[in-house]
């Protein structure tokens, strides 16, 4: 599998994600960033999150990614 971290450097690879708490507060991530990653997210761990799932704070830095993903069954990432 790949970690999330992967995914994220595909989506911009001269950013430092590990280094932010807040990847929108830090402008690494808008929406189109958003959907981007989504749909890796879903086509890696093959779930699909759920609307009410695709809010900021689910997204604002890897751990919050990693949450979310737990919620769903995916360990590992």
């Amino acid at each position: 599998m790949k970690k999330i971290e992967e995914l994220l450097k595909e989506l911009h690879p001269d950013y430092d994600y590990a280094g932010s708490e807040d990847f929108q507060a830090d402008g690494l991530m808008d929406s189109f960033d958003l959907q981007r990653l989504v749909a890796a997210i879903e086509q890696e761990y093959g779930v699909g999150l759920a609307g009410t799932d695709l809010m900021p704070q689910n997204f604002a830095n890897t751990a919050a990614i990693r949450e979310l993903l737990e919620g769903y069954g995916v360990t590992g990432v």
